[in-house]
């Protein structure tokens, strides 16, 4: 029976495939896909261990926090006529303030680029980037974060990380919804009152969901 099931679904994933060829042979698509996007949700940040001036203090509990920003992007349509996909690039800026202990207050803001890779689903003569598709990315930047402790405050801006995955559904040919799964990562060192050093990473999970304006 789940050999069948398996058969089934790779039987429907070829008819899928072959839809989506020939209704993008027949639609004339742009070669560049220009968006712009703003978000929201929330963000989950990992257990973290400090270290102040050699001393650690392991399994410190963050906050979740809203999670909320914006992106800049272009999708290039060429490598579809071979790979199947389209490949993009984007500007994503993200704000959350995953505060620890109950006396640190933390404001998180990651700056970066990402690399992009999506699969075009449902591609119609008013819909040339797809009813709806997945996609995946992968990018850098820098985390800029912003430490108050007992009143005392300070700023670090360290290399930062992002992987993402998510689905966007498109309402017409210029309006998108999309939900979106993301991690970043990155560790910081920061002074604080007596001259010591506040070490840790900060690794967070981020749910959001958003509209996107097409251009």
């Amino acid at each position: 029976m789940k050999a069948l099931v398996s058969v089934a679904l790779l039987l429907l994933s070829v008819i899928s495939y072959s839809e989506s060829a020939r209704a993008q042979g027949e639609v004339r698509v742009r070669p560049v896909d220009v968006y712009i996007s703003g978000f929201g949700g929330y963000s989950f940040p990992f257990k973290t261990d400090i270290s102040l001036d050699g001393s650690t203090v392991s399994d410190v509990e963050l906050d979740n926090s809203p999670s909320f920003g914006g992106k800049l992007g272009m999708w290039f349509t060429a490598p579809r006529k071979t790979l199947w996909i389209d490949i993009g690039a984007e500007i994503d800026v993200t704000h959350f303030t995953p505060d620890m202990l109950g006396v640190i207050e933390l404001n998180a803001t990651y700056f970066g680029a990402n690399l992009l890779a999506r699969l075009p689903m449902g591609v119609e003569p008013d819909l040339p980037n797809g009813r709806w598709f997945p996609y995946i990315g992968v990018g850098g930047g820098a985390q800029r974060l912003s430490i108050q402790v007992l009143g005392n405050k300070g700023r670090n801006t360290a290399p930062a990380f992002q992987g993402l995955g998510g689905v966007k559904v498109f309402l017409t040919k210029h309006f998108a919804l999309f939900a979106e799964g993301k991690f970043i990562r990155a560790s910081h060192s920061q002074g604080v009152e007596g001259g010591a050093e506040l070490d840790f990473t900060l690794s967070s999970v981020h749910g959001v969901g958003g509209l996107s304006v097409h251009f």
